[in-house]
């Protein structure tokens, strides 16, 4: 069963259009590589350009962080999804990626070559400038650190039951987590049997609420 996770999921922006930004999702393993995914959603009324942008992991250190490649822009209302690149070839990784999530049409699928999602780790996002832009620590819980599925369904003995499942932003929350499943904020199956949601907007009554509603057609999930 899933529960709310509280977290410190912390949006330091330089501007107004950055702190729309939020880690949506996380995913920390898979059953196949590309393993590691995170996703971006801009729950504001402006497209918030992420050119130069770069992640690290809690290490937090930018001269140590890998540009955010393949996607430049973030529109009002969309979610894009960012995997830890596999291979010399970034494009088959995409294409290998889309075709786990059962193509993710419309979605922007972009990739970073830098460090892996592992137990008890964060996400930093660095900006052009090199400020934090988004940070977001999971799973670094007592006795046992955890993947991101397993923090968000509150299992903290060890067992990784839900290892290979995303952790998912509770839509108009200050920084709560479920753990995906069935009929959770549009999670669906990939190939694995593996539950998640990338690309998949928040629903229309949570776009209402930061009047968006006229966007809620455009479900990433082809």
């Amino acid at each position: 069963m899933s529960i709310r996770i509280a977290v410190s999921a912390v949006a330091i922006c330089a501007g107004a259009a950055q702190a729309d930004l939020v880690i949506s999702e996380l995913s920390t393993k898979s059953a196949y590589n590309p393993e590691d995914y995170f996703e971006i959603t801009n729950t504001g009324s402006v497209a918030v350009d992420i050119s130069g942008w770069a992640f690290d992991d809690e290490s937090a250190d930018y001269g140590s962080a890998a540009f955010l490649e393949n996607i430049t822009m973030i529109g009002a209302g969309e979610s894009v999804v960012f995997f830890q690149q596999d291979s010399s070839d970034p494009f088959a990784d995409a294409d290998l990626f889309r075709s786990f999530w059962g193509g993710l049409g419309g979605v922007q699928v972009g990739w970073y070559d830098g460090a892996g999602l592992g137990k008890g780790d964060a996400i930093t996002i660095f900006d052009a400038d090199g400020n934090i832009a988004l940070s977001l620590e999971y799973g670094m819980t007592e006795p046992n650190q955890t993947h991101a599925g397993d923090w968000a369904a509150g299992n903290f003995d060890g067992s990784d039951i839900h290892e290979n499942e995303a952790a998912v932003w509770v839509p108009g929350s200050d920084g709560e987590y479920v753990l995906a499943g069935a009929g959770v904020y549009g999670s669906f199956q990939n190939t694995a049997g593996e539950w998640g949601s990338p690309g998949v907007i928040p629903a229309p009554g949570v776009l209402a609420m930061f009047g968006l509603a006229g966007l809620a057609a455009r479900r990433r999930r082809g």
